[in-house]
């Protein structure tokens, strides 16, 4: 009987470790963000400000939600943020970074307001 109760326990213990891991996976399988860029010329000072304006309502929907269903705040928010744009940045290519760099560099004022950190 005491092997049958501490087999038992061992698989309870198991479970209840296992519980915060499921929770986490479910929280993080929401479906990507996705920023259309194909319709923008990203050379152009003013396409590469309606990339970072839509960079900036992806990341606010994405943070947003993740603040709700995780109850982020403070710096965890602002991580959430910066994460975002980290994943933003793997994903553009060598030319569409220099493209966007040039096009800041041709106009800076449109981009001095909550730089994104994205080039």
């Amino acid at each position: 009987m005491t092997k049958f109760i501490n087999r038992l326990a061992a698989v309870a213990a198991l479970a209840l470790a296992a519980t915060p891991i499921v929770g986490l996976t479910a929280a993080h399988a929401a479906e990507p963000a996705r920023i259309q860029v194909g319709d923008l010329k990203l050379v152009n000072p003013g396409d590469a400000a309606e990339f970072v304006r839509r960079a900036r309502v992806a990341a606010d929907e994405v943070c947003s939600a993740r603040t709700t269903t995780e109850k982020l705040r403070g710096l965890s928010v602002r991580a959430c943020y910066q994460d975002f744009n980290a994943d933003v940045r793997s994903e553009l290519s060598r030319e569409q970074i220099a493209d966007l760099r040039a096009a800041r560099r041709a106009k800076p004022a449109a981009f001095a307001t909550r730089s994104l950190g994205l080039f």
